[in-house]
């Protein structure tokens, strides 16, 4: 075990060979590429949500989810159905009863619906999903398809699944890791998000696999074509070597670290956090809006804790913080809008004069309002 964990750790460490691996070069339109973080600007269209208490009978909220359909001996092969979705509680119902077959998305699941959280659909155009904190609302990009369309599509009823799973995950990291901003400083909320942001992938990829052993492949299968394809290939690839990684999260660890070796879900995620980095400072009545504290080792691998309590990351935390592979910020316009973001929170105006000194500001223009700069 300890050979494993050193081999793994250090593997972890070395930036992603070229075989088997994409290339990408510097991109300049990931900005359009999905986006699943959890402060995007809120529809503007209508929408209707469900109540997660009521997708199951009462009994889902009091036993385990993983075992409610067991004691009911009411297990199906999902995979040899069709679903007929004719509304949004038609679709929630079916996902809720087929996530029941994955003991990490029912943990997921039952946690969220015991919080009052409510899930729908919304045109988001982004083909990912929004978290309304405040509302406790979760809502997926229906793709602006009917209900009657998204059952006779495999590709989007399976994607929608995906995304289903991933936004809960996100809600099992906001219930305990929230406030990001108000606790760090604006170089390690970068790290902590896209730590988050692989890890809500890695577990639905759990969830994935999970199913698959439970009968029910179309999703693992659909996972296989998409942009997670290259975590899906190195997280079987691994447990081909190792089935036992399945267990201690070693298999999980190398799928995390697949996340990081593609640019465009690093710098797009990172993107979306340094908008969001800006429309704190635009709203704040306070110079600096964030946090003093530095990023530690422990709350790493504390977002990588399963709903059964492993920490796939465990033992890797100084790595990611420190290695430039998880760590660096590579892409040169992600560099230029950070390094504005710091220099607005250390700038001051007097007379358009920009001072990072206000004293000296003050001795200059002793007359003038001293404002933060923002742009």
């Amino acid at each position: 075990m300890r050979r494993q964990k050193q081999a793994q750790q250090s593997s972890l460490s070395v930036v992603a060979e070229a075989k088997g691996e994409k290339a990408y070069g510097m991109k300049t339109d990931y900005i359009s590429k999905k986006s699943q973080y959890k402060k995007l600007t809120r529809p503007a269209d209508p929408f209707l949500t469900c109540d997660l208490t009521n997708i199951v009978p009462e009994e889902y909220m009091i036993l385990p989810l993983a075992d409610f359909y067991v004691a009911e001996n009411e297990a199906v092969d999902l995979s040899a159905r069709v679903p007929a979705f004719q509304n949004e509680s038609d679709i929630f119902h079916w996902f809720a009863r087929l996530l029941t077959q994955s003991p990490a998305a029912a943990a997921l699941l039952a946690e969220a619906s015991t919080q009052d959280w409510h899930v729908g659909l919304a045109a988001l155009g982004n083909n990912g999903y929004h978290l309304d904190i405040p509302g406790r609302k979760i809502l997926l990009d229906c793709y602006d398809m009917t209900p009657v369309g998204l059952a006779r599509s495999a590709y989007f009823r399976n994607n929608l699944l995906f995304m289903f799973v991933k936004a809960l995950r996100d809600v099992w990291h906001e219930t305990r890791w929230s406030d990001f901003e108000s606790h760090y400083r604006p170089e390690d909320i970068l790290m902590l998000e896209r730590v988050r942001a692989a890890d809500c992938d890695t577990v639905a990829l759990l969830a994935g696999w999970e199913l698959r052993g439970a009968g029910y492949g179309d999703l693992w299968r659909h996972l296989i074509g998409t942009e997670e394809g290259d975590m899906a290939l190195v997280f079987t690839k691994y447990l081909e070597r190792d089935p036992s990684a399945l267990f201690d999260g070693s298999a999980l660890a190398y799928a995390f670290r697949q996340w990081f070796a593609d640019e465009s879900r690093v710098d797009g995620c990172d993107h979306d956090v340094l908008e969001t980095l800006d429309e704190i400072m635009q709203a704040a009545e306070t110079r600096n809006p964030f946090g003093k504290n530095r990023l530690s080792v422990a709350c790493i691998e504390a977002l990588s804790t399963l709903p059964d309590g492993v920490r796939y990351l465990a033992g890797l935390g100084e790595t990611i913080s420190r290695d430039p592979f998880f760590a660096g910020l590579h892409d040169p316009i992600n560099q230029s809008h950070f390094l504005q973001i710091i220099y607005d929170l250390e700038v001051v105006m007097v007379g358009n004069v920009p001072f990072q000194d206000r004293a000296l500001a003050n001795k200059i223009f002793p007359q003038e309002d001293i404002h933060t700069i923002w742009r």
